[in-house]
C-alpha cells in the first residue's frame, strides 16, 4: 500500500504542477494586447493593434502582455523567438495562439522554424521592446514623406516581395527591376500573343486581376491573391498605396 500510495501522491503533485505551468503558458492574460500575424511564403504579415494593414517588424511595449493570434495562408510555418523561449507552428486553415510579456528593451530576433519552400532562410524580422511612449508613437505606421520610399515600405509589408525581386533574379513572378516602360509582344500561358506595355494601367490591372495577363513561364504567379481598390485606398492627402508602388516601380527602371 505504502508503495503505491506514496508515487501516486507525487505523480499527482507533478501532475497538477504541470497542467498549471501549461495553462499560464496557452491562456493569455485578458489585458493583453491583441496582435495578428499570417504567416505566407515567404514573409510575416504583422498586423498592430487597431491597424487594418500589415506592418514588416513587430513593435511591443515593455512590460506588457502581449497575444498573438496566428495563421497561414499557405503551407506550414512556425513563429519562434528564442529570446523570449515563444515557438509555435503556424497552421493553414487553423488559429494558432502564443503569448509572452517582454521585461527588457532592445530588438529580437524572429523567424520562421519549420522549412516552407525556397526562401524559407528569409522569413525573418525583428520584434521591437519599446518604452509605452516609443509605442503610442506608432513607429510601425509611420509613412516615409517620399512617395518612392513609401513604396518600397509597401512592397516589403504588403507581400509583393514574396513573388517579385527588385534585383532581376526570377521568382515565383517577374522582377521589377528595369520593368518600368517596356513594350514587348509575349506569349500569354493560354498560347495567345500580345503586345504589353508596363504602365500605370498595367501594374493596376496586375494587382486588381492578377489573372488577367499571366505570361508563359509564370503560370503559378497566377495564384497571387487578387486586391480590391478598397485595401489600397487613397489617404487624407490624395495620394494611394497604388500611386506609391507605381512610384517605387518607376524607380526601378534605370537599375
Amino acid at each position: 500500500v505504502v508503495w503505491t500510495l506514496i508515487p501516486t501522491i507525487i505523480v499527482f503533485i507533478v501532475f497538477a504542477w504541470g497542467w498549471k505551468g501549461n495553462l499560464d503558458q496557452s491562456v493569455a492574460p485578458a489585458n493583453a494586447l491583441q496582435y495578428r500575424v499570417t504567416g505566407q511564403q515567404w514573409n510575416w504579415l504583422i498586423y498592430h493593434p487597431g491597424s487594418a494593414f500589415p506592418a514588416k517588424e513587430m513593435y511591443v511595449p515593455i512590460n506588457t502582455p502581449v497575444k498573438v493570434t496566428m495563421d497561414s495562408k499557405d503551407v506550414i510555418h512556425a513563429f519562434f523567438v528564442p529570446a523570449f523561449r515563444v515557438k509555435r507552428d503556424v497552421l493553414p486553415g487553423r488559429y494558432q495562439i502564443v503569448w509572452w510579456e517582454a521585461t527588457k528593451l532592445g530588438t529580437y530576433d524572429f523567424f520562421c522554424a519549420e522549412y516552407c519552400g525556397t526562401e524559407h532562410s528569409t522569413m525573418n524580422t525583428k520584434i521591437h521592446v519599446v518604452t509605452q511612449e516609443e509605442y503610442d508613437e506608432q513607429p510601425w505606421d509611420l509613412r516615409p514623406d517620399d512617395l518612392g520610399e513609401w513604396g518600397a515600405q509597401l512592397y516589403a509589408t504588403m507581400g509583393c516581395a514574396t513573388c517579385h525581386s527588385t534585383d532581376g533574379s526570377a521568382k515565383i513572378g517577374p522582377s521589377f527591376q528595369g520593368i518600368w516602360g517596356t513594350q514587348e509582344e509575349v506569349t500569354l500561358a493560354d498560347g495567345s500573343t500580345q503586345t504589353i506595355t508596363v504602365n500605370e494601367d498595367y501594374i493596376k490591372e496586375s494587382i486588381y486581376q492578377p489573372q488577367a495577363k499571366i505570361v508563359k513561364g509564370y503560370e503559378t504567379a497566377g495564384n497571387m491573391t487578387a486586391f480590391s481598390e478598397a485595401e489600397i485606398p487613397s489617404t487624407p492627402d490624395g495620394d494611394s498605396r497604388m500611386d506609391a508602388l507605381i512610384e517605387f516601380i518607376k524607380g526601378l527602371k534605370d537599375q
